[in-house]
């Protein structure tokens, strides 16, 4: 939405239950079904990167629970979670957003962790040719 239509009444975007719009869900969505495999790993770690320690470990239990023997991450570090998650998604669609809303629904942490792995990886260089120009 432009600046003209913020100050001026226009359209909105409806954020979810988690502060992130359904605009900005969809867009990473589209990427994570469009762009190259890794441009999407080093976006996933440098968003993972700006997370605190107990943010990724709650990521590394999650991803450790739906991953398969062989995408499970081996630590909470930024690189390797990055590769799980990409392999994961890869393989099951839609499992990567689901395991950051679990993440947030048992961290006892302030805040979401949909909400920054999503804007970050949505804003990123790294993917944003493969973004739609309209959303």
């Amino acid at each position: 939405m432009g600046v003209l239509a913020r100050l001026f009444g226009g359209e909105r975007e409806s954020a979810t239950d988690t502060g992130v719009s359904e605009r900005t869900l969809n867009r990473y969505r589209h990427l994570l079904g469009s762009a190259p495999v890794e441009s999407i790993e080093q976006a996933h770690t440098e968003a993972f990167a700006a997370l605190s320690e107990s943010q990724r470990a709650e990521i590394y239990e999650e991803l450790s629970r739906e991953a398969g023997t062989g995408e499970r991450p081996m630590s909470s570090e930024p690189a390797t979670l990055a590769r799980s998650a990409t392999r994961v998604e890869r393989r099951r669609p839609g499992t990567l957003e689901q395991t950051l809303r679990h993440a947030d629904d048992r961290g006892d942490f302030d805040g979401s962790l949909l909400e920054p792995v999503v804007g970050h990886v949505t804003s990123s260089p790294l993917v944003s040719a493969f973004l739609p120009w309209n959303g």
